[in-house]
């Protein structure tokens, strides 16, 4: 496959959005539980400059639910949105580009390297509300 030729470049990580409440009882004895659940979305960028490269973007929604095992009443909520954008060599055509984002080795090729980074800026972010979230996958 032509991926490792055409490899996009990583030019821009950015949190677009993050908000967090928990406003339970900070004891530091009880268990609380953690869920998370995400959404990953891979999109094609034409730019309206001319000579301007195409972008892959890669947009990861993540969302966690805390609950506190001894009393359900406390919980926490937290929800973020991530963007990655990649520039593709001069050479890559829309057509091909959109080709490749029907292959799965290529979505992965893009996403790999922009979940680590949502990942560590949302466990960094749920432990700094006091939330042990070291059991969060970094990776894939």
């Amino acid at each position: 496959m032509e991926m490792t030729e055409h490899r996009p470049k990583l030019v821009s990580f950015r949190a677009l959005a993050f908000h967090g409440e928990n406003k339970g009882q900070a004891n530091g004895t009880d268990e609380w539980t953690l869920e998370l659940a995400q959404e990953i979305n891979l999109g094609l960028a034409v730019p309206m400059v001319p000579g301007a490269p195409l972008q892959a973007v890669v947009k990861i929604d993540l969302c966690a639910k805390s609950t506190n095992t001894s009393a359900s009443s406390d919980s926490a909520e937290f929800s973020a949105t991530y963007e990655a954008k990649f520039d593709c060599p001069s050479d890559v055509t829309e057509e091909a580009l959109s080709l490749w984002f029907e292959d799965e080795p290529y979505q992965y090729m893009l996403v790999s390297q922009a979940f680590p980074l949502a990942m560590t800026h949302f466990r960094r972010e749920l432990q700094s509300m006091g939330l042990d979230a070291r059991s969060l996958p970094l990776g894939l």
